[in-house]
């Protein structure tokens, strides 16, 4: 419990939300319990339980195990790490991506001749792309969907031509690598917990069904909770309940900001449209990152699309951007060491670059 608490009053982001809720509290009456959607915060309890409980297990690794040891060039490899953060991203969570990606790629680097700065990067950029395929991809996929109160076929109608187009520009920019040959690689020997994975795969599948709406949001989460203390307590303490908190510290803030006149007026301002509220959803990820910024904009507008469309792309971009790009830069700072202002202006010219580029493609799919 000390773990816990420790890391939740050493966040600095639910400070902020917490200081918004606060003070928009004083210049409206807050509707604490209404404004909180309680179902998308059961079913994000339930989404970190799981993907924690898979990084128990090694099962993301053993995946990036298995993969990795078969490429002999550096292309190939940074072929098999794209595909695996990306992907990876769309099952466990774009966060947990990167941090089992960027320590797998650190323990691989000794063995290459080249910077870890670009790999690092598109391995970021992988996982924030991969992350739009699924509603558990990241946490704002899970609010748009409840939010809306989307079907299965409504959401992927959005998020697969972007995924489409998203890894295979990823794949484009892996042939910027060499063909060098790589004579080593040396991985840790995984061996899973079959039955443990096998129960945790079912809990999954009852997951994917609440969060559809097709059985209650409380029954996987109740099994998760239970699942997760069963196999290990301690795994409890890992979950980022920071994450729940400034949801629910954002969730109250926004509410009161919809019942303040100026701010409904502004709003309704910059979302005149659909291309209005795309820009609106990107221009504001990049200064107070893509999920504060969905709670946010969803509140003024039914333009489900460009919200989805627009805080996706507007994960990339400044490292704040996404808590995604955050967690890069600390994991590279940790493993790598080197030059950490040199990763973090590359980092940032190589996010807007592809910015602009998933913007036009963003508004192109818009339009069709």
């Amino acid at each position: 419990m000390a773990v816990i608490i420790k890391k939740i009053i050493s966040d600095k982001v639910l400070l902020i939300a917490f200081i918004a809720a606060v003070v928009t509290s004083f210049l409206t009456a807050p509707h604490i319990i209404s404004d909180i959607n309680w179902h998308t915060i059961a079913s994000l309890l339930s989404m970190m339980l799981l993907v924690q409980v898979y990084e128990y297990l090694d099962f993301l690794e053993f995946i990036a195990a298995s993969l990795t040891k078969r490429a002999k060039t550096v292309r190939q490899l940074m072929m098999a790490i794209v595909c695996l953060a990306f992907f990876g991203a769309s099952v466990l969570t774009n966060d947990i991506a990167i941090l089992t990606m960027v320590p797998l790629f650190h323990k691989m680097a000794k063995n290459l001749k080249i910077s870890p700065v670009m790999p690092v990067i598109l391995i970021a950029v992988s996982a924030n792309l991969g992350s739009i395929l699924t509603p558990f991809g990241n946490p704002h996929n899970l609010y748009v969907l409840t939010y809306y109160n989307l079907s299965m076929g409504q959401f992927f109608k959005m998020s697969v031509p972007i995924t489409i187009i998203s890894f295979i520009v990823l794949l484009l920019l892996t042939l910027t690598f060499p063909k060098q040959e790589i004579h080593a690689r040396k991985l840790k020997n995984i061996v899973l917990n079959k039955s443990a994975l096998s129960i945790t795969f079912f809990i999954t599948i009852l997951f994917f069904l609440s969060i559809f709406s097709i059985i209650s949001v409380w029954i996987p989460l109740v099994a998760a909770i239970i699942w997760t203390i069963f196999l290990n307590y301690h795994v409890i303490e890992t979950v980022d309940y920071s994450l729940l908190l400034i949801f629910m510290c954002f969730a109250v803030a926004v509410g009161n900001a919809g019942r303040i006149p100026s701010v409904v007026n502004l709003f309704k301002f910059l979302e005149q449209d659909q291309m209005s509220t795309y820009l609106t959803s990107i221009v504001t990820s990049q200064f107070m990152s893509n999920v504060p910024s969905t709670i946010l904009v969803a509140q003024f507008t039914k333009e489900v699309s460009a919200v989805f469309l627009g805080t996706n792309i507007g994960g990339l971009g400044t490292v704040i951007a996404s808590m995604a790009n955050l967690l890069t830069f600390k994991q590279y700072n940790f493993f790598f060491k080197v030059k950490p202002l040199r990763f973090l202006i590359i980092f940032f010219v190589v996010d807007v670059l592809l910015l602009i580029l998933f913007g036009v493609i963003g508004a192109l799919l818009l339009n069709i």
